[in-house]
């Protein structure tokens, strides 16, 4: 049944009105979803006296909208309350709806589509349909009416709107509202849009019972806002407390983000022995505090301090991994022996010269790594004696530590594995392509370093080989003792039938079947395991990709709700990419190519002005640096980007490397 309506929006003595018609979306046997029914409400727009549309967020008090039925005998206004506890963010979402069906284009209609819990419930995270919805084609913008806790009552079947009443009832029952892009062909695109919904939000989105509000603790509050942002938003909309134990004068504690956390608490983080008693202390005398929360688990998300902070959980009585589970997975050289690896370690030129020399089992090309560094800093691939040396002394030991591992070279394919465990159980598996870099490239170059030039999601490796990662790094995970979390791993598959090559007709480097066959079966070589989500690029590209946030994930593991943790970590139902990704995404960085000063503005903001064409298939970027920026070089060891871009596609693999390779060739600056 559809149910016809008006709206008129007035502003002073101004006002426009809008017919519109309501209808229950009545789902075919194929989407017929257990999870929530749909509202569309198509907008045309009869222009009357001029108004001013002015921004919302502060000024929505200055509108009126009304409501009017056939059977209704004058118009309601609609006010916030009608929105239930989603009032402001569902009153401003009507309001910028009307307000963009006003500015349509002749012939193009507008419409909302308002989503409706079906089963009973609360919430597990209040953004979840912007999550979700991320890059959906036809959408115009998403706003959740979720606060945390907020709780749903049961509806089973689709009310049909045939009244005034039940409008304001679907305001006050929705639980997002979404706007579409204008079109000449509106119906159509809300047939689509259907589609799109019962593959993004067909899992338990809702929990049965209401979650209580925990509190987290997190030592190492992140670099920068840029890479804590998506810690602390995820956290809020899971309605977890954070409290930030970190360095005196980290940017986290000024007020500038105090909302970020519900408290800073300053201390020396250095790894040393007494490490784990001064953030047991520091968490005992917070709790000496009026008003302050008890700590329902701790947690940190940089790999030096991963062993201090276990030991600190045991010390206070918290759950965690053992703390010699992280020992190995945080040590290079340890992770290694534990794999069966030929590994070496050393501690100066001298000593990795001696082994080099006298391992009979060693030859070149080598590895060279800090036991216990980050970000592929003082990871170098070296072919002779004279480069070991070079290697070595490029490393930052007072960054890294003293210790340095020497192992064999693995040159198969790269790949970036993502593990979600939950009592040993694999939950979500997905691997991702990594490019060859500087270090897997012949020839002479002077220090063969390991930074990151592309990666795309997901793998084009052989379903065979994909398996062996999957049920090989699984095993090396619960072989540690790591039965639950997020883990990311970086691997490659030895002896893989897949190699990189440069196609002739296009130029695009990507993965091809070898030339010359092997007789060697393919197998999985662990390079390291990173207990925590992977860095801003990687984490924002799988999130964007298969529509599951890492870092959300690993928060509900750290406070032990692991209910909320296995519902967070379903990928897209429906997926013809495969593994339940929405598309083919390639994550494009632009690297520091030698030192001196940036001279060059936001080569992000340029490109997408310059590449219209470029830009629609961009769903994020950033540019780490700002004109005048001193820029080391990587032969200091310190690795880093000018910029990345997540670019998409959904129609190839093909179509993807095309897109990144313009916009890296598209990305201009100047480091003189």
């Amino acid at each position: 049944m559809i149910l016809h309506a008006k709206f008129i929006v007035k502003h002073g003595t101004a006002e426009v009105n809008f017919d519109c018609s309501w209808e229950t979306q009545a789902k075919s046997s194929l989407l017929k979803s257990a999870y929530f029914h749909s509202v569309d409400v198509i907008l045309r727009v009869q222009k009357a006296s001029t108004i001013e549309w002015l921004e919302f967020d502060d000024n929505d008090s200055l509108y009126q909208i009304f409501i009017t039925t056939p059977s209704s005998d004058h118009p309601e206004e609609i006010k916030h309350h009608h929105f239930g506890d989603g009032s402001v963010l569902g009153f401003n979402f009507l309001l910028q709806s009307l307000k963009c069906s006003a500015s349509a284009r002749e012939g193009h209609q507008q419409a909302i589509k308002f989503i409706i819990p079906q089963a009973q419930g609360h919430m597990i995270r209040s953004d979840i349909f912007n999550l979700r919805l991320m890059d959906c084609p036809l959408i115009s913008s998403v706003v959740s009416f979720c606060q945390p806790k907020r709780h749903f009552s049961s509806i089973s079947k689709p009310e049909a709107v045939s009244n005034l009443a039940h409008c304001l009832n679907i305001f006050a029952r929705s639980c997002a509202g979404i706007l579409l892009l204008p079109s000449s062909n509106i119906n159509s695109n809300l047939e689509i849009l259907d589609l799109e919904l019962e593959t993004r939000l067909s899992f338990p989105w809702l929990s049965e019972n209401a979650r209580k509000r925990k509190t987290l603790a997190i030592v190492e509050g992140t670099k920068s806002p840029e890479t804590g942002r998506n810690l602390f938003l995820a956290a809020r909309s899971l309605d977890i407390a954070i409290i930030v134990l970190d360095r005196p004068g980290h940017w986290l504690e000024g007020p500038q983000y105090a909302s970020w956390r519900e408290a800073f608490l300053p201390m020396d983080r250095k790894p040393d022995t007494k490490f784990p008693d001064r953030i047991v202390e520091a968490l005992q005398r917070y709790g000496e505090n009026e008003g302050a929360l008890k700590i329902d688990g701790l947690t940190t998300f940089f790999d030096p301090l991963f062993v201090g902070v276990a030991a600190a959980a045991e010390m206070l009585g918290l759950k965690t991994p053992s703390p010699e589970a992280y020992r190995i997975a945080t040590d290079k050289f340890k992770t290694s022996v534990a794999e069966g690896h030929l590994a070496y370690r050393a501690s100066s030129v001298n000593e990795a010269v001696r082994i080099a020399q006298e391992s009979p089992d060693l030859s070149y090309p080598l590895i060279i790594k800090p036991c216990s560094g980050w970000g592929s800093e003082g990871v170098f691939r070296v072919d002779d004696e004279d480069g070991l040396k070079e290697a070595v002394e490029a490393i930052d030991f007072e960054r890294h530590g003293n210790d340095i591992v020497i192992e064999e070279y693995c040159d198969g394919p790269e790949v970036d594995a993502n593990f979600i465990l939950a009592d040993g159980e694999l939950v979500f598996f997905e691997a991702s392509d990594d490019f060859p870099k500087d270090a897997d490239c012949q020839g002479a170059s002077a220090l063969k370093s390991f930074i990151e030039v592309a990666n795309i999601l997901p793998s084009a490796l052989p379903t065979i080989e994909v398996m062996i990662l999957k049920t090989s790094l699984h095993q090396s995970l619960l072989n540690l003792g790591f039965t639950d979390g997020f883990f990311h791993l970086e691997a490659r598959v030895k002896d893989s039938s897949m190699e990189f090559q440069t196609d002739e007709t296009s130029g695009l480097l990507d993965l091809k079947l070898k030339k010359l066959k092997l007789n060697a079966s393919p197998s999985a070589w662990l390079i390291e395991i990173n207990p925590r989500p992977p860095g801003v690029q990687a984490l924002l590209a799988s999130t964007r990709t298969y529509g599951i946030d890492y870092t959300g994930v690993s928060l509900c593991f750290a406070i032990q709700d692991k209910d909320a943790a296995k519902a967070l970590s379903v990928p897209f139902q429906y997926s013809r990419v495969g593994n339940g990704a929405q598309y083919w995404c390639e994550i494009v960085f632009i690297p520091v190519i030698h030192g001196g000063i940036f001279e060059s503005g936001d080569v992000c903001a340029d490109l997408c002005k310059r590449r219209p064409d470029l830009a629609a298939h961009i769903s994020q970027s950033h540019c780490f640096l700002q004109k005048g920026d001193s820029v080391k070089d990587p032969s200091s060891g310190l690795l880093n980007w000018i910029a990345y871009y997540l670019v998409f596609s959904h129609e190839s693999r093909a179509q993807v490397l095309k897109l990144a390779d313009s916009v890296r060739s598209e990305t201009r600056f100047v480091v003189v």
